[in-house]
């Protein structure tokens, strides 16, 4: 079977074509992790996996069983389907009858991904980084020798972990181009169906003016969560929730930069968004989002 290709970053053997930067760091895995890591059991709702997620500012959540075995993984996107953007809705519609309040009391393991992509805490940090790439993932969780969880990467943890690398690309050769927009004035749901569909974690709002805001799959899971809105789930009114428009969730403090900008600039710009992104911007138009992935792949690779 060959080989899946990366944007052209692999070598003929198949690995990520990785900077020596990559290999010169330390390999324990402790020193780069994120520990102790905030989990949840695989019988604990769905409505507490929210609230950990929310109290504790992260976008995903492993599962463990007994003994913190790692036995699946739960991310913002997988909540959001959940809430209405995806497959995970007919749950609600399947078991609760449309009662939305009853169907948030569901086990996480009924949304979790099973086929969690992992690394063990002896592995090298190349190891990690190609698992991460290559399978697509934003973050790893790491178990020792008994697959008990004892820490986790995310894609946050290695661009600060690699930061100190001089990168002299232009941030238009990295970014994602031709970035999908939204209008304000559209719905929750919809927003929510826009994101978990193509994969976006985050999605920039434009009027006819311009770029008014952006929205996260964590801002959409904060507003189920929190305040007025979760008191009308309490009266399974969840289509109302969901039909506000997203102007009322958005962020309006984007950050935009130019396509000439060196990367290493751009780096603490994405760190300190609150969105794990900047837009790029030429001539007046955004052309290209370069998220922490974007960002990643370019600290990372030759």
């Amino acid at each position: 079977m060959p080989k899946k290709i990366v944007r052209g970053f692999l070598r003929s053997d198949g690995t990520p074509n990785f900077s020596s930067a990559v290999y010169a760091r330390p390999k324990e895995l402790e020193y780069i992790m994120q520990k102790p890591v905030h989990s949840a059991t695989s019988r604990s709702p769905i409505i507490r996996g929210i609230d950990t997620m929310i109290s504790k500012g992260v976008r995903r959540l492993p599962v463990v069983g007994p003994k913190g075995i790692l036995l699946g993984i739960v991310t913002a996107t997988d909540f959001v389907n959940f809430l209405g953007g995806g497959d995970y809705y007919k749950i609600v519609e399947s078991r609760h009858n449309g009662r939305f309040f009853s169907a948030l009391y569901e086990p996480l393991e009924s949304i979790m991904t099973a086929d969690v992509v992992y690394s063990d805490i002896c592995e090298p940090f190349s190891s990690v980084l190609e698992k991460m790439l290559i399978k697509n993932v934003g973050a790893i969780p790491i178990v020792d020798k008994s697959k008990s969880l004892v820490g986790i990467i995310t894609e946050h943890d290695v661009v600060r972990y690699l930061s100190g690398r001089v990168v002299s690309t232009k941030v238009r050769d990295h970014m994602t181009r031709n970035p999908v927009f939204a209008s304000p004035e559209t719905s929750i749901k919809s927003a929510a169906k826009l994101m978990v569909s193509n994969g976006f974690r985050r999605l920039p709002l434009k009027s006819e003016s311009g770029i008014v805001g952006i929205v996260t799959t964590t801002d959409i899971i904060r507003y189920i969560g929190e305040g007025s809105a979760f008191r009308r789930i309490l009266l399974d009114e969840m289509d109302a929730v969901l039909s506000m428009p997203v102007k009322e969730i958005m962020r309006t403090n984007v950050v935009k930069v130019s396509g000439d900008l060196q990367v290493g600039e751009a780096a603490p710009l994405i760190r300190s968004s609150g969105v794990g992104a900047v837009l790029v911007e030429e001539e007046g138009d955004v052309v290209g989002i370069l998220t922490e992935r974007d960002l990643l792949m370019a600290l990372a690779i030759e």
